[in-house]
């Protein structure tokens, strides 16, 4: 199978390199020819140098037997007109082609006819994952899976938590009658796939798999407080801003919106209907002070400026703010900021590769999320009859190293397994996996990564 990939920046680099590690055949066309040079060395993949909009580059890049388009340049005419001289010369590809412009992204209407598969704007999948954080505002993470049936919640433990230093075979003393399934440590950059004599520290961050009904005791379990966010400041008035807090508003919440430029300022109080926006800096200490920061739920940084963005979170946080995300368009930024005060840190670049990837994806895998960046993946399939893992207990088997089974759904009931668990041909399988483990997995549960 051939994929073609429009621009090696951050969104376009991060899909190449999950493509390549799965045996696909990746194409990369680049105008940029320093671009080109600087990631060859990083990836086993085709390169091709020019514009992804140009048809003889584009059958350069062998383009008529490409089973799919994926133009992610930083340019959203080049993107779209790439798609359309892609559909000549194989009307039957998937076209995915990134956009920024909101004009794009409401009128859909328009562009059905251009036979252009998926639109997808980063600035809007981050929005809507600071969104999906602010629902459970003390975890660092919060993933669904099987249509929010599921979730992969992390955490940083605390010094004082009663989880510091404890073996996970002993967390059955913590909360009685409850033990929640751990599925991942992360410890600085090392991820620990765990098992029962594992003991977690302070300072690691743990991903537990719970259902949105034991949220609460989940919450209990690793100390904190089930405080629903009602009052917010955002700090940006960039378009993530301003999808944001229309999101916001729709569920009530009261938003303060910061922006530095007057005239920004006068098109996002024509596009809110409940927002106070505000003319001045995210990162002036006054401000912040005369907007009752020490009572707001959540500080959202979501700038342009990553370390605008880094050091407005910071400044809220000493000021007293409950809860800080920043937004960060530096890939490498986003699992370092939270090892410095900062609760959250969402990249829009990497919620827009896991969209890619969610669409691009088929078969008897229903989804594939990344976990911190590319270290480890939640996968979600469906069993088959054939599949030499079910009909018989999990403890019966021997599991790859670096993989776990976190939840099965069967129908409306979901299952948080235990050794004596056993998997029904149908069922909606939840693994955690490190890179390394996912071949392993797919061999055993007889699926395969599978794309159109």
């Amino acid at each position: 199978m051939k994929i073609i990939i429009i621009g090696a920046g951050e969104v376009g680099f991060h899909i190449a390199e999950k493509l390549v590690g799965e045996n696909i055949d990746v194409v990369v066309v680049e105008s940029d020819i320093d671009r080109l040079r600087q990631i060859e060395e990083q990836l086993d993949a085709q390169f091709v140098q020019g514009s992804g909009s140009s048809p003889d580059v584009l059958r350069k890049a062998g383009i008529t037997s490409a089973e799919m388009v994926i133009a992610v340049s930083d340019k959203d005419e080049a993107n779209i007109v790439a798609c359309l001289v892609a559909n000549h010369y194989s009307p039957s590809s998937v076209k995915i082609a990134r956009v920024r412009n909101p004009a794009y992204i409401n009128s859909p209407d328009v562009f059905k006819e251009l036979n252009i598969d998926l639109f997808i704007n980063p600035e809007f999948e981050a929005a809507e994952k600071i969104e999906r954080l602010l629902e459970v505002p003390q975890a660092l993470d919060l993933i669904d899976f099987a249509d929010g049936k599921v979730q992969l919640v992390g955490f940083r433990i605390d010094h004082d938590s009663m989880l510091a230093n404890r073996k996970l075979f002993a967390f059955g003393d913590v909360v009685p009658n409850y033990t929640p399934l751990v599925a991942a440590i992360y410890r600085g950059l090392e991820v620990i796939v765990p098992r029962g004599a594992d003991t977690v520290r302070a300072g690691d961050i743990v991903y537990f798999a719970t259902t949105p009904e034991k949220m609460n005791k989940l919450l209990r379990f690793v100390g904190k407080k089930a405080e629903p966010v009602q009052r917010v400041i955002i700090s940006g008035g960039t378009n993530t801003g301003l999808y944001l807090a229309k999101k916001l508003e729709k569920k009530g919440i009261v938003v303060r919106l910061i922006e530095q430029s007057e005239k920004r300022c006068t098109y996002l109080a024509d596009q809110l209907t409940r927002t106070t926006v505000l003319h001045g800096d995210g990162k002036d200490s006054e401000l912040l002070l005369q907007e009752n920061i020490t009572k707001m739920d959540a500080f959202i940084a979501v700038s342009k400026d990553a370390e605008d963005n880094i050091l407005s979170c910071l400044l809220a946080k000493s000021l007293g703010s409950k809860i800080t995300i920043t937004l960060s368009n530096r890939v490498d930024y986003s699992s370092l900021v939270t090892t410095i005060g900062i609760d959250s840190a969402v990249s829009p670049q990497l919620a827009a590769v896991s969209r890619i990837m969610r669409f691009v994806r088929q078969g008897r895998i229903a989804s594939v999320e990344a976990i911190r960046e590319k270290d480890a993946e939640g996968i979600e399939f469906v069993a088959l009859e054939s599949s030499d893992a079910v009909n018989k207990p999990l403890k019966s088997f021997k599991f790859p190293a670096g993989a776990l089974v976190i939840a099965v759904v069967r129908g409306e009931e979901v299952i948080i397994p235990t050794g004596d668990t056993t998997m029904q041909p149908e069922d909606r399988v939840i693994i955690f996996a490190s890179r390394k483990a996912i071949s392993k997995v797919e061999k055993l549960f007889s699926v395969k990564l599978e794309y159109f």
